[in-house]
């Protein structure tokens, strides 16, 4: 039970600092499908620093600049060069997963894995057995996770920037005429989830892998995305969304180690077939609520 609590609290937190970056860019009124990518070029980027510079701290945070770099470009395709948000967004996923899968190849020579012995910090270690076992797989990232979700929680519900943002993502022509710049806000938003994916990277490859093999996020960002639709696009919603795709990814390693008489491949695709339920679901959300379709006439004014 121990250690199933375990593999929950360590797969929830990549996907949760995901979706919350998601969750930005949707109030901005950004469809982002770009988070695979980013998640995917700040896990490389992370464990190669580290392993260069022996340091965690700058795996960290050059696996940040690495998405913010990525999120701005993104919004400079869409909201300068008017690109289409989804077709730009599964471009930067498509950057972020063949690119950390080139540099792999360019820096390292090497088309497998890369380790590195500098992982994040872990606050509770020495506890075999027993309720404390549960936090000895904990990062300091996923230590710090509840106080970024209540962080979040209050830049959206409880501060003008987070009416600002949601402003601008359902009635960008109001905003504008308010005093709001929605290209500036969709770009703060944009780069806040940069940071937010390159947590996210970090955590998923320097969390306890401390190494990185290509497609190591393996959809995560897709089911990231999920979270922030099936969340209501509210904080609280989201983080309860990416616990239990936290939970499902355990269940589908706990049958793995007991073997289950259920096809384990069956309860490995249900996050990827909630994935697809999410992208149809919240297609019609924004057709219904004309948010998304605001956000674009708004690009091409």
């Amino acid at each position: 039970m121990w250690q199933f609590l375990a593999n929950s609290l360590q797969d929830t937190s990549p996907i949760l600092f995901a979706a919350l970056g998601g969750l930005l860019a949707f109030r901005a009124g950004i469809f982002h499908l770009g988070l695979e990518g980013l998640v995917c070029m700040a896990s490389f980027t992370a464990v190669a620093v580290s392993k260069e510079t022996g340091s965690a701290t700058f795996g960290v945070l050059a696996a940040i600049a690495s998405a913010v770099l990525l999120s701005v470009l993104y919004w400079f395709l869409i909201d300068v060069m008017n690109g289409n948000v989804i077709i730009v967004g599964l471009g930067i996923t498509g950057i972020g997963v063949a690119g950390s899968s080139y540099l792999l190849q360019v820096l390292f020579n090497t088309q497998g894995a890369i380790q590195t012995a500098n992982g994040l910090y872990h606050p509770v270690v020495g506890h075999a057995r027993g309720p404390l076992s549960v936090l000895n797989g904990l990062s300091i990232l996923t230590w710090c996770l509840p106080v970024v979700v209540f962080l979040i929680w209050v830049l959206v519900r409880r501060s003008f920037s987070g009416l600002a943002l949601t402003a601008v993502g359902e009635f960008p022509f109001a905003a504008r005429s308010a005093g709001i710049a929605p290209r500036r806000a969709r770009l703060l938003a944009l780069i806040g989830g940069g940071v937010l994916c390159g947590l996210a990277g970090s955590e998923l490859s320097l969390g306890n892998l401390d190494s990185f093999t290509p497609n190591l996020t393996n959809g995560l960002g897709y089911v990231a995305f999920t979270a922030v639709v099936f969340g209501a696009v509210a904080p609280l919603g989201v983080a309860a969304a990416s616990i239990g795709f936290g939970i499902a990814n355990a269940i589908g390693i706990q049958a793995q180690l007991e073997r289950w008489s259920v096809p384990t491949e069956i309860i490995m695709m249900l996050p990827y077939v909630l994935t697809l339920i999410a992208v149809t679901i919240a297609a019609g959300f924004n057709r219904g609520r004309g948010a998304a379709q605001a956000g674009f006439a708004e690009l091409r004014s």
